[in-house]
């Protein structure tokens, strides 16, 4: 019997293997995080209740993703790349200097904002009661144990990805959402809203805890030496000047989420959570395909760029990126398609009531399309940094951002949660094309007009099959009755499958090469090889 130990350890040799893999687990963890929002809509509704709960992480996530999606996305797994090569023990000594000043750094900052939690939010949160403020305040305190055990399990995550063993650090997410949902489950009702916020804290445990097999796999110990940080010195140096102008992007979109939600506070009540309930549902495909790939990615690009090898960076580049738009853009035209029943048949349950359903569904349908932008800024930023070039990206995050924000400032107090949802869509469209714009200029021609040429197929049949999917789907209804969820759910899977099966056979007959690679996966996983 295969233990449980070579299972973590399982490596994945290819961009599109490791992502694969990564992407079936995010669709689990996906699945769980739908599992967790139909809860919290059925128990609370799109209550002022659930505007706590969401605004709440607002502070905790604005600490994580500064600090230390900032300093692992942008510099270590490059640099740790680097020292490997060179000498390993000396990147092992790296890491466990970037988990101790993580743990510490973070862990200082966590408390200092937790002493200062109640002038923060009081600022932030302009729309909220007294009453809404103080238990936001208490709940932000408690969620501030998160990015201290998050900051260190992304150090991991980043070691395993650089040792190719996907597995572990994949399954670390679905980690995370079941111990929200056992906060929702088990800890709520004896404990109110401060349940939920521990569930976070459960989840956050979790997902460090899963991963700890696979990395004493990988060799690594744990050492505590206070001469390392003079010995690595320069290496710190470099994360350091990597980290800053990129943590100054992070920086420029986590403003720009507390914007949001300072403009939705101000509007009507339940509006955070109707528009946070959407974005989690559109965040799905994003996460299992555009970041999967993303992650996937950034180890061999960070490789190929030390090793000066410019043209297959830039091959490597593209292929990944038409990858990314191969699964995006389809999935957006679906969701735009069967967009009433995926948010009826999700969330229309208990105290989530029609008015809520419908202000969702037309939120959701607008996220959609800015998903697609979203996902792939995700992979683009990856590439830069790939290329050791924070700068640039940081520049680009200030100009969109602040134009975004000026735009969600006078969409949403003019139409309410659907023109901030509309906003935010815009936002990622722009931020793509300049980042986009920027990154052409290294990619030959000849490379572009194959990209773009491969691009307006995958739109093309992407059209033609949600075409033909929203066809089938008004027929359906207009066969059965409509009025219980489980119909217009059954209608809507049965005009999907049509409309799958039309998106296959246009794929073969455009030759989109992107669909033999994933049949050869499939193959791969089926018979033990490819074909």
């Amino acid at each position: 019997m295969v233990s449980f130990k070579k299972i973590l350890n399982h490596k994945s040799e290819t961009i599109f293997g490791a992502a694969m893999l990564t992407s079936s687990l995010a669709i689990f963890g996906g699945f769980l995080g739908i599992v967790r929002n139909a809860l919290l809509a059925s128990r609370f509704g799109a209550s002022g209740n659930l505007d706590i709960y969401y605004a709440s992480f607002r502070l905790p996530d604005l600490i994580y993703n500064i600090f230390i999606m900032g300093a692992i996305s942008a510099a270590f797994i490059p640099i740790f790349s680097q020292y490997w090569i060179k000498n390993k023990k000396e990147a092992w000594q790296f890491s466990n200097a970037i988990i101790l000043i993580i743990g510490s750094f973070v862990g200082s900052l966590a408390l200092l904002v937790a002493i200062f939690t109640r002038p923060l939010l009081s600022r932030l949160l302009v729309g909220f009661s007294l009453e809404q403020l103080e238990m936001a305040v208490i709940l932000t305190r408690i969620m501030m144990i998160q990015p201290i055990l998050m900051g260190i399990s992304s150090v991991v995550a980043s070691i395993l990805k650089i040792f190719k063993l996907f597995l572990a650090s994949a399954i670390a997410p679905v980690m995370y959402n079941l111990g929200i949902i056992i906060g929702i489950l088990f800890f709520v009702p004896s404990m109110g809203l401060k349940g939920l916020a521990w569930g976070v804290v459960l989840g956050a445990s979790f997902h460090i805890l899963v991963q700890i097999p696979a990395l004493i796999g990988t060799g690594y110990k744990f050492t505590f030496n206070i001469s390392i940080f003079r010995e690595l010195s320069s290496g710190l140096k470099k994360v350091v000047l990597m980290m800053v102008p990129r943590s100054l992007g992070i920086i420029a979109y986590q403003v720009f989420l507390l914007g949001i939600t300072a403009i939705a506070s101000m509007l009507k009540e339940g509006s955070i959570a109707v528009f946070n309930f959407a974005n989690d549902i559109q965040n799905l495909p994003q996460t299992v395909f555009a970041l999967s790939f993303a992650v996937a990615a950034f180890p061999s690009l960070s490789k190929l760029n030390a090793e000066k090898k410019h043209e297959d960076f830039v091959k490597t580049s593209l292929n990944t990126l038409l990858q990314i738009f191969f699964f995006l853009i389809p999935i957006a035209v679906w969701f735009f398609v069967f967009r009433e029943p995926i948010i009826r048949f999700l969330l229309g349950y208990g105290k989530f009531d029609w008015t809520s359903t419908i202000n969702t569904i037309q939120v959701f349908s607008i996220l959609s399309f800015g998903m697609i932008f979203q996902g792939v800024n995700a992979f683009l930023l990856r590439v830069f940094f790939a290329k050791g070039d924070a700068l640039r990206p940081f520049i680009a995050s200030i100009i969109s951002y602040s134009a975004g924000f000026f735009l969600c400032y006078k969409l949403g107090l003019s139409f309410g949660v659907i023109g901030l949802a509309a906003a935010v869509a815009i936002t990622y469209l722009f931020y793509f094309l300049i980042l986009f714009l920027l990154l052409k200029t290294d990619v030959p021609v000849s490379l572009l007009k194959k990209f773009y040429h491969s691009l307006g197929k995958i739109t093309v049949v992407s059209l033609l099959s949600g075409s033909v999917a929203y066809l089938t789907f008004i027929l359906l209804k207009g066969i059965f009755p409509i009025d219980k969820v489980i119909n217009l759910a059954l209608c809507a899977f049965i005009a999907f499958i049509i409309s799958f099966v039309a998106f296959l056979i246009l794929c073969n007959w455009f030759k989109i090469k992107e669909i033999n690679e994933l049949k050869s996966i499939v193959i791969q996983k089926i018979y033990g090889t490819r074909r």
